[in-house]
């Protein structure tokens, strides 16, 4: 085991009494609430990461359990003045939601030291928010079902691959991604919506899935062959014996981008910065890597060679597609009302 890592589980297992409550109260002060998904996040997060920054800062935690829209309602209806937490972990797509309302602070090196250690796209729009959690979104392919992989996004629409398909919903970004690059690389660009869904018609009939833990048993099963998933599942899958492997499209792969954001007017607002910095630090984001193979954004983390197969290098991640969020939403609602009409 990597010595950095056993340290980290050790500092872990001996602060985990310090976050034991399970149901979060906003108004309460003398615990620090972090909001987390479901699931292996949640159980990790509240066993693993948490007890450590509770230990570092004297202060007991609890989790927020949930998801992207549900935590942006509760933030609008809280108020600008008034948000339940001190910092904030959404998809991108999310955080684009909010970030031009006046709820976040601009982050700094000054306020969030390792910030001076990220990768440069892990900065983002306005300096509202950092990237965390990055999650290369790859092409996964069953060895004893497909002959000849495919080597890109491209490949999908290849007549081999024809009913061996599962996609996400156009309600997930990794979705909202593939329609905005169809239309980039079939039409006139990204926002060339009629173009992306004629295309992604031409593809049906195929498993429309909400996340990716639902597209593992589809894979696992057999029931498709081919599929857009997060590496992380790819991993779980080769470990269970699942003839899979995967590939990094040649056109450069996709990310899910979980990015970190600190509350301007919450009373805690210097915890949520030394709970960001937490994030981003070489420690945490190793960690990362290590159990969910989530790709660093903080370029001094040394992978261990177990891990050089994934997509996780710091030269990789940089060359990932990426998208404009704020763009992206404006465009979001026709596109989703047309694949719903289409497909």
């Amino acid at each position: 085991m990597n010595s950095t890592r056993r340290m980290f589980l050790q500092m872990s297992a001996g602060a985990a009494a310090l976050g034991m409550m399970r149901s979060p109260a906003f108004a309460q002060s003398d615990r620090f609430i972090v909001n987390m998904f479901g699931g292996r996040w949640e159980n990790d997060w509240r066993q693993h990461v948490m007890p450590r920054f509770a230990e570092q800062t004297g202060k007991p935690f609890d989790l927020d359990i949930g998801l992207g829209m549900s935590w942006i309602s509760n933030f609008r209806a809280a108020g600008v003045d008034n948000p339940p937490f001190p910092a904030v972990m959404l998809n991108e797509k999310y955080t684009a939601m909010i970030r031009n309302d006046g709820y976040f602070e601009e982050l700094t090196p000054e306020k969030v030291p390792n910030m001076a250690d990220l990768i440069e796209p892990a900065i983002l729009k306005g300096k509202t928010a950092v990237t965390g959690m990055l999650a290369p979104l790859v092409l996964a392919y069953r060895t004893d079902l497909v002959k000849s992989p495919p080597k890109g996004w491209a490949d999908l629409w290849d007549e081999r691959f024809k009913g061996q398909l599962g996609l996400y919903k156009i309600t997930n970004s990794a979705a909202t991604m593939m329609a905005l690059w169809a239309g980039e690389h079939f039409g006139s660009g990204r926002d060339d919506i009629e173009t992306a869904i004629a295309k992604f018609k031409e593809l049906a009939p195929f498993p429309q899935i909400g996340y990716s833990a639902q597209l593992t048993p589809l894979l696992t099963q057999g029931q498709i062959a081919v599929a857009p998933i997060d590496v992380g599942e790819v991993k779980s899958m080769q470990e269970q014996g699942v003839p899979i492997d995967f590939v990094v499209p040649e056109e450069g792969m996709m990310v899910f981008d979980h990015s970190f954001s600190v509350f301007k007017n919450h009373p805690d607002k210097k915890l949520g910065e030394d709970y960001v910095n937490f994030v981003l630090s070489p420690e945490t984001q190793l960690w990362m890597a290590e159990n969910w193979l989530i790709a660093p954004t903080n370029k001094t983390v040394e992978l261990p060679e177990e891990l050089q197969k994934w997509p996780l290098q710091a030269d990789v991640v940089s060359k990932a597609i990426r998208f404009d969020w704020d763009e992206t939403l404006a465009i979001i609602p026709d596109l989703n009302d047309l694949w719903e009409r289409t497909i």
